[in-house]
């Protein structure tokens, strides 16, 4: 495809005017040929004739296309409302119709009475007339195919009081595509796919154009497949360039510690997760692997087993968990286990003395201290370690992007990288569909564990949903009760202080034994209310979100989630987990007010059908989008021009090899086609490989 005429401004482009090619760059980010031609339709309405409008008396609500005479216009007064309304009265050879536009500015400007026009919209009925409500509408031309497969363009309210309707774009793309038709190339890689794809140039036109709903399904595989192909490119030039020590070897402390003091012998998933690991910790390109399991299914110890072969081969490791709280709960278990085999580690956190930071940062530079559990500490530019081979990031949804990616530069090679979670964010789930990102799965759980029950209670049954709580702490169990806010103003919504003053009015009798937990509380305020509901001092423990994570309460049986449409999945999900850690039957439940979001109303309801945390994560993904897999944005518009993430995973796992092979054979071609990535991604804003 030739790049200047793709570059051109679309100012120049027939049908746009200045003013209008304006609204196209601020209101829908088109600024060229390019911009426009891969400005895809968000959907199509397949309409297989033109219907007469004798036949619409029972289409109410049907989306119809219609070719009459325009034979009246008129303004009238909205009632009691300023401005003015525009009525038109179509007809043809079997009837009339009206057509009705709220606003009337840019309607009708280049339609005048008594010329013929092709009328599509939804059918509505207004005091026994049939109407049309904001109608697509323009001139007929008898030389311009009506399609019967329609393209829906996703064009702003704002710009279809303006004129630019889904007809415009029509014509502005036909426009367009009459202009580029000679300048279209082929796919690059079509010899070598022996021919098997719809040609580039009949693709465009077909996926803005189709003519049949056959070649509207191959125009979208073949670009589809096109970026899927570019993609798989681009990933595979940047791991090229990612190097990190090979460990070689299982030595003396991984064997006497695997032999003699593994706390409990390993589950088959267990096995074979850490087979999955060790086999990337062996190669010489960095490890890049994500550890997904539920809430107490033993991720913690394959953490363990892969720091002591990281200690074997003389390499550095740690362990970076979201909170303090966590990251103490690591280190006297991990520390506890490793003192019988004589192994140093050490605990950096943002509460350690001064001092000990100090000689912690020099031990870890000098190598004298091997394995280092903390929270964000560990990432800030004054910890340098001798040589890091391995980095372990627990819970890894809580970290930003950047953060997790300060690791990189902690040593001249990049060491490997485990991250851990029971839900990944968008982005990385995102990255694992699309093969960036390696995946080990432990689904089994511990002996004995049941599945938690989740429940949804409208604010009027929250009755109900106390007697639950009543009765779990009735036999000896411990709650938690969770707002999402410490205070606000809106009445709408329950929070924590409120929230504190009416549990300890429901439950009297507790007296003493109802605590409270925040995150504007200092840490020893937040350790003494732990550890009394830890020692099962407190019954019921009051807190916002900052117990997401790393709370361990085997007696815990019940989380009450006040206002839980303001949670995202992934968040209910880890709340979820602080129950169920037990033997006992533990309930997450839900309350809502009656007037929620509809997408608030579906997290509630996908809670309440499943337990599992990668179903969970994809719903999220689904809702969120996948972010930006180059850069650092962990949700929302993932930057694909057609590609679906979750729809096209078959399509996925057919290109992907296909595109290894071809590198394989074309190894060059990186180095000589740079241009294509720029192009392709500039718009993007991904970054292109030196």
């Amino acid at each position: 495809m030739s790049c200047n005429i793709l570059k051109k401004s679309i100012k120049y482009l027939k049908g746009l005017n200045l003013k209008k090619a304006y609204l196209f760059n601020t209101e829908l980010n088109l600024y060229t040929y390019k911009d426009l031609l891969f400005f895809y339709p968000k959907g199509y309405m397949h309409l297989s004739t033109i219907k007469n409008i004798s036949e619409l008396s029972n289409h109410e609500n049907d989306f119809v296309q219609i070719l009459g005479k325009i034979t009246k216009i008129e303004e009238i007064n909205y009632k009691n409302k300023k401005g003015k309304m525009l009525i038109a009265d179509l007809e043809d050879e079997t009837g009339s119709i009206e057509l009705v536009w709220f606003q009337k500015k840019n309607i009708l400007k280049n339609i005048t009475k008594n010329i013929t026009v092709t009328v599509f919209g939804k059918i509505k009925y207004f005091q026994n007339k049939i109407q049309i409500i904001h109608p697509n509408i323009k001139k007929y031309c008898s030389s311009v195919k009506n399609y019967s497969i329609f393209p829906i363009y996703p064009i702003p309210k704002n710009l279809k009081e303006k004129g630019v309707n889904n007809f415009f774009m029509i014509n502005l793309l036909q426009n367009l595509i009459e202009e580029l038709k000679n300048d279209i190339n082929e796919f690059f890689f079509q010899d070598f796919m022996n021919k098997k794809l719809m040609s580039r140039k009949k693709a465009l036109i077909q996926i803005h154009f189709p003519e049949s709903l056959d070649s509207l399904l191959q125009a979208q595989h073949s670009l589809k497949f096109e970026e899927l192909f570019l993609l798989k490119l681009f990933f595979l030039s940047k791991k090229k360039l990612v190097h990190s020590y090979p460990f070689t070897k299982l030595g003396k402390n991984f064997h006497n510690f695997y032999k003699n003091f593994l706390p409990f012998t390993l589950t088959e998933e267990q096995k074979k997760v850490f087979k999955e690991i060790w086999n990337d910790l062996k190669k010489p390109t960095q490890m890049n692997r994500l550890l997904q399991g539920e809430v107490g299914c033993g991720k913690t110890i394959i953490a363990i087993l892969s720091m002591l072969v990281a200690l074997d081969n003389g390499f550095q490791s740690c362990l970076m968990a979201p909170t303090e709280v966590l990251a103490i709960q690591h280190y006297y278990s991990i520390k506890k286990m490793f003192s019988k085999i004589g192994i140093k580690i050490a605990l950096l956190t943002s509460s350690i003395s001064d001092s000990i930071r100090k000689s912690l940062y020099h031990e870890i530079l000098t190598g004298e201290i091997s394995i280092v559990i903390g929270t964000h500490s560990l990432i800030q530019d004054k910890v340098q370690f001798q040589n890091l081979g391995l980095a372990i990031i627990d819970e890894e949804q809580r970290f930003g992007v950047e953060q997790r990616e300060k690791f990189w530069k902690k040593n001249e090679k990049t060491p490997h990288i485990l991250i851990m979670t029971a839900t990944p964010i968008p982005r990385t789930l995102a990255k694992i569909i699309y093969h960036d990102l390696n995946i080990s799965i432990i689904k089994q759980l511990p002996l004995g564990r049941k599945p938690i029950k989740t429940m949804h209670f409208w604010n009027k049954n929250r009755d109900q949903a106390f007697q639950i709580v009543k009765d779990q702490i009735s036999t000896g169990r411990q709650i938690y009760i969770i707002y999402p806010t410490i205070n606000t103003t809106l009445k709408k919504y329950k929070n924590l202080m409120i929230g504190y003053q009416e549990i300890r009015e429901k439950f009297k009798n507790l007296k003493n034994q109802i605590g409270i937990l925040h995150g504007e509380m200092n840490f020893q305020e937040k350790n003494i209310q732990m550890n009394r509901f830890l020692r099962g001092e407190t019954k019921i423990l009051i807190a916002t979100t900052v117990i997401e994570v790393g709370v361990d309460v085997p007696n815990a049986s019940v989380i009450l989630i006040e206002n839980a449409d303001l949670f995202g999945l992934s968040q209910l999900h880890q709340l979820r987990g602080r129950v169920g850690r037990g033997i006992h039957q533990s309930y997450c439940i839900l309350i809502t007010d009656h007037k929620i979001s509809v997408e608030g109303f579906f997290r509630i309801k996908k809670m309440c059908e499943t337990n599992k945390g990668l179903e969970i994560a994809k719903e999220d993904l689904k809702l969120r989008g996948g972010g930006d897999l180059i850069g650092t944005k962990q949700s929302g518009k993932n930057y694909f021009r057609i590609v679906n993430l979750i729809k096209d995973y078959k399509l996925i796992k057919e290109v992907f090899p296909i595109a290894k092979i071809f590198l394989k054979k074309n190894p060059n071609f990186l180095n000589n086609t740079k241009n294509i990535f720029y192009e392709y991604y500039k718009k993007n804003k991904w970054k292109v490989c030196k």
